[in-house]
């Protein structure tokens, strides 16, 4: 682990008790496994649902693969964080591997499964090393929320996450979109604060408390890339592009600026060859 990893970790560990006390504020974790839509837009949500969608118009699709569902595969989860992911995966009756840099995270986790009757291995894991996980092991690799903001080689991210997913698999990337990361806070207009090609690392110096962050010990480093970063980072990874799309209007409090008209996420969706 490199030692911008390590210093993200530290801070996410500290701030694990707090995201678990907002999380368990809101009291949604427990209707997830049951309302995956809570979770999941409806652009992933019909990958889920029909399988036939992961092959090509031309491949000989496997018996009873149009409505099967995603029930029975094999899944992992990359930077799982709070595990809302995981725990709407399982709830449809995914075998899900939650893999997080974060050990405190994957406790409460932890908890949280037990609590919901649900059967999900956690693994403590830098998504750029993920050699304790064989090749081809996975049918679906999902990662998704602010997870690539924190890794410093999206290449190696990508060429992990598709090492472990087997021929056909899919690899989903749910991302929040670059456009609004440039932006300086709390000047109620749009003004640049990063140039949109600077990819970092910006180095913070933040408190335990990443809901407010506010300056403290923490040092934590930012990467900042762009929509064409991730594109070709899937398609160098091995994975054939079938579905891109850009979604959501909502502009949180904690974006500190007028983001109105400007795209949310976005979603890329490759097939491995």
């Amino acid at each position: 682990m490199n030692s911008y990893h390590q210093s993200n970790r530290d801070r996410w560990d500290a701030a694990a008790a707090k995201w678990k006390a907002m999380i368990d504020r809101r009291d949604t974790w427990r209707k997830i496994p049951s309302h995956p839509e809570l979770v999941f837009v409806p652009e992933e949500m019909k990958y889920f649902k029909d399988l036939s969608l992961w092959y090509s118009p031309r491949a000989k699709l496997p018996v009873g693969s149009h409505s099967t569902g995603i029930a029975g595969k094999k899944v992992a989860v990359l930077g799982s964080g709070d595990n809302m992911a995981v725990l709407a995966l399982a709830g449809m009756g995914a075998w899900v591997t939650s893999i997080d840099i974060s050990e405190k995270q994957l406790d409460h986790a932890r908890e949280r499964a037990e609590k919901l009757g649900l059967d999900i291995k956690f693994i403590q894991a830098d998504v750029t090393d993920l050699s304790v996980l064989p090749d081809a092991a996975f049918d679906l690799i999902y990662t998704g929320g602010h997870v690539a903001v924190w890794i410093s080689d999206l290449q190696q991210y990508y060429n992990e996450a598709v090492r472990i997913l087997r021929t056909d698999g899919l690899f989903m990337v749910n991302e929040y979109h670059p456009f609004r990361r440039i932006w300086k806070k709390h000047t109620g207009k749009l003004e640049i604060e990063k140039d949109y090609f600077a990819l970092g690392p910006f180095r913070y110096n933040f408190s335990n408390n990443i809901l407010e962050p506010e300056a403290g010990d923490y040092i934590c480093y930012e990467f900042h890339w762009t929509m064409s970063n991730f594109i070709q980072a899937v398609l160098d990874a091995g994975c054939r592009l079938i579905e891109v799309a850009e979604f959501g209007r909502h502009v949180g409090d904690w974006e500190g600026a007028p983001l109105q008209g400007l795209p949310e996420s976005f979603l890329l969706v490759g097939r491995k060859d």
